[in-house]
């Protein structure tokens, strides 16, 4: 089985690149931020952990994780944020692997890994390949408003915690450049797996 790391920064598309592959390849999608959600629910190992190390606050009327107070709370502070990931990223990662070894056992022929910190948080070792898409900073301020509401502040403020385009291309098996929409996506697409998988 063929694992593709897919990464880039935030609002370049990479959950439409990997809904695509799913869709159009077949391929076994993982959503590290998913699970990263799933570490956060009640019931999860790291529920608790989170809650003693960030107090009831982060907690909404219903007893469950707020995750807009938290990212509020942490993304400002790089040492609270080291501590939410010490806790988080092993959750992911063990998952991960599971998830991995779920698609071999099914007789998947490709998986898509995706990931905004996948470089980062090691995990090359778990891919084939390194993709990464990009855009340029008007497509992606478009998207994210559109999709999100995010302003162009809250963009340039995850972009500055985020690899930058050089770094991440320097890494990358297979650069993408998604300033379009989804046909053109899928055309670029077209023309990678040519010969490739």
């Amino acid at each position: 089985m063929k694992v593709i790391g897919l990464t880039g920064g935030v609002g370049c598309g990479k959950s439409t690149l990997a809904k695509i592959l799913e869709e159009e390849w077949g391929a076994y999608v993982i959503i590290a931020d998913e699970l990263g959600h799933l570490a956060m629910e009640q019931g999860s190992k790291t529920f608790r952990e989170i809650i003693t190390l960030f107090g009831e606050g982060i907690l909404d009327e219903k007893g469950l994780i707020d995750r807009k107070r938290l990212g509020d709370m942490v993304f400002s502070e790089p040492d609270k944020l080291a501590a939410l990931n010490g806790l988080i990223h092993p959750f992911v990662r063990e998952r991960t692997e599971e998830l991995l070894r779920r698609a071999e056992k099914e007789g998947r022929s490709l998986a898509v890994l995706e990931s905004a910190i996948l470089l980062e948080s090691g995990y090359r070792e778990l891919c084939d390949e390194i993709w990464v898409v990009t855009a340029d900073y008007k497509a992606r301020l478009e998207r994210l408003k559109a999709s999100r509401g995010y302003s162009e502040e809250k963009l340039t403020s995850i972009m500055a915690r985020q690899m930058g385009k050089e770094e991440l291309e320097r890494q990358a098996d297979v650069q993408i450049l998604n300033n379009g929409g989804k046909e053109e996506l899928k055309e670029r697409l077209r023309e990678i797996f040519t010969g490739r998988i």
